[in-house]
C-alpha cells in the first residue's frame, strides 16, 4: 500500500512513520527540508518529499492509496498565533483533502485531539466521539473547526475518512516542555519534581501504541465512503495525573521527590477527560 504521511518528523508522526515502514508500506513522507529529521532514529527511511504543506500539489498524490495527515501547529505548550492555527490546522488541512479527492486518493486519515471536547468533557464519565465540541483553547478550537470541515467534505464527496482524537500521549521524543519529558528529566537527573496537585483524571497512552491506531486505520474495513469514522484514541486505562506521575517516577528509579501541590493548577483546568473508545460513524 502506498501512503503519504504529513507531519512525519513530528513526535507522533515519527512513530507512525516508523510503524508504517516496519509494516512494509511504500511511504512518501513530507518534511520541510532535507535537514528535517525524525525525533527517533529510523531503521529504514521513506521516500522524502521536501516541501511545505502549502506547496503540496495534485501530482504528489498520484498513486497514493491512503493519506495520513498528522501535520499541525500549536500543540501545547508550543505557542502559535490564531492566524497560524487557522492557516495550518484548518485551511491547509481542507486544501489537502480537496487535493486528495481530486487525485483519487481512496482514504484520508487525520489526527484530532481531546482538546476539541473542552468544557463538554466533564459532563461524561466516558466521552463519546459524538459529544459536543466546546474547546477552551486556541489549538482545540482550530482542530474542532478542521474536523467539521473535513467531516462535511468527506460526506459530500463520498470519501473514506478516519478521524482519531488523541488523548494524553507520551514518550521519547516528545517536546521537552511537556509533562512526561519534564518528569523524566527530573528523575534521571536526581532532582525533585514540582507539580500541581495532580487531581485531574485522564487517559495516558504510549506514543508507540497511539501510532499503531493510524497504521491499523489504513486497513480497517469499517471505514465507508461518505460515512466518516471518528474514534477516541486512548489506552482505556484512566488515572489521575498524580497516579501517572508516581508510577512513572518509580519506573525511572528516581531518588528525588515528587512535590504535588507546589504549582497552582490552571484556572480552566478540566478535571476529568476520559474517552469512550468506541468508534462512531458520522
Amino acid at each position: 500500500m502506498r501512503l503519504l504521511i504529513t507531519g512525519g518528523t513530528g513526535f507522533i508522526g515519527s512513530y507512525v512513520l516508523s510503524a508504517a515502514m516496519h509494516a512494509g508500506h511504500d511511504v512518501l513522507a513530507l518534511r520541510r527540508n532535507s535537514t528535517s529529521t525524525t525525533v527517533i532514529p529510523l531503521e529504514t527511511h521513506p521516500e522524502w518529499l521536501n516541501c511545505e504543506l502549502a506547496d503540496v500539489d495534485r501530482s504528489v498524490l498520484k498513486d497514493i492509496d491512503v493519506l495520513i495527515h498528522l501535520a499541525a501547529t500549536g500543540v501545547s505548550p508550543k505557542p502559535a498565533s490564531w492566524s497560524d492555527l487557522v492557516n495550518t490546522n484548518v485551511s491547509l488541512s481542507l486544501r489537502l483533502m480537496e487535493l486528495a479527492a481530486d487525485a483519487g486518493v481512496r482514504r484520508f486519515i487525520a489526527a484530532g485531539t481531546s482538546h476539541e471536547y473542552g468544557a463538554t468533557a466533564e459532563l461524561f464519565s466516558l466521552i463519546p466521539p459524538n459529544a459536543a465540541l466546546e474547546p477552551l483553547n486556541a489549538y482545540g478550537a482550530s482542530k474542532a473547526c478542521s474536523f467539521q470541515l473535513l467531516r462535511a467534505f468527506a460526506i459530500q464527496n463520498k470519501l473514506e475518512l478516519f478521524y482519531g482524537r488523541l488523548f494524553n500521549v507520551y514518550g521519547i521524543g516528545q517536546f521537552s516542555g511537556n509533562f512526561w519529558p519534564s518528569l523524566r528529566h527530573a528523575a534521571l537527573n536526581k532532582k525533585d519534581f514540582p507539580m500541581t496537585s495532580g487531581d485531574q483524571v485522564t487517559d495516558f497512552m504510549s506514543v508507540s501504541s497511539a501510532a499503531s491506531h493510524f497504521i491499523e486505520a489504513c486497513h480497517r474495513s469499517d471505514i465507508k465512503s461518505g460515512s466518516p469514522l471518528v474514534v477516541n484514541i486512548g489506552s482505556g486505562d484512566s488515572m489521575s495525573l498524580l497516579q501517572f506521575a508516581t508510577t512513572q517516577w518509580e519506573s525511572f528509579g528516581a531518588i528525588g521527590s515528587l512535590l504535588p501541590g507546589s504549582i497552582p493548577s490552571r484556572s480552566n483546568q478540566i478535571m476529568r477527560m476520559v474517552p469512550d473508545l468506541i468508534g462512531l460513524h458520522f
